[in-house]
């Protein structure tokens, strides 16, 4: 890519598994959010893997009082999902195994896969994503579509984007989000 990003093989498995909590986390909720309660559960403690935390609450039967304890919302999907979580290899999970885990959609796990594995390509078919592709005229919804040829469509459509700008899909989405917080005036510079 040229653009000094860092690559799959430079994050740690630390680093991966927070990832895919935090890609859980973000489901409905703001970055800003989700990376307090993040670090909330796994704290800044890299003597343990964060999937190892999670594990030894489950194996004490503590998951649903320290999330509540700690305010995380979503408890219900949370307590289902994290079991299956933790089981998953960050490094080598694909979108199917990803999406076979409770309260894990096609947005998330192609938002974790995007973010974790530069070369990727598919669509975190966001709110912001879903937006610029209807101002591009798209049949685009205000929410994400579920699995299916609905997602499916937009998503080709969105690498089909990409490419035409020379970009790969997790630059252009970088950019749509980016401009998404910076306002107008990107988003104008963003759709030409």
């Amino acid at each position: 890519m040229g653009d000094g990003a860092m690559s799959d093989t430079d994050l740690s498995l630390w680093e991966l598994q927070a990832r895919l909590i935090y890609s859980v986390l973000v489901a409905g909720k703001s970055a800003k959010f989700a990376e307090k309660k993040t670090l909330d559960l796994i704290g800044k403690r890299v003597d343990e893997l964060p999937f190892d935390i999670i594990s030894d609450h489950i194996e004490f039967g503590a998951l649903d009082e320290w999330l509540r304890e700690l305010r995380t919302g979503s408890y219900t999907r949370l307590l289902k999902c994290f079991p299956a979580l933790i089981e998953l290899n960050p490094q080598t999970c694909t979108l199917r195994e990803l999406e076979a885990v409770h309260g894990i959609g096609p947005k998330t796990a192609r938002f974790f896969i995007l973010w974790t594995r530069p070369d990727a390509v598919c669509a975190a078919l966001d709110t912001h994503v879903l937006k610029w592709l209807k101002s591009l005229g798209y049949d685009a919804p205000k929410s994400t579509p579920p699995a299916g040829p609905k997602y499916e469509g937009l998503e080709q459509a969105f690498i089909s984007e990409a490419v035409k700008r020379g970009k790969t899909p997790r630059e252009l989405d970088f950019e749509i989000w980016d401009a998404g917080a910076n306002g107008p005036a990107l988003q104008a510079r963003l759709i030409a």
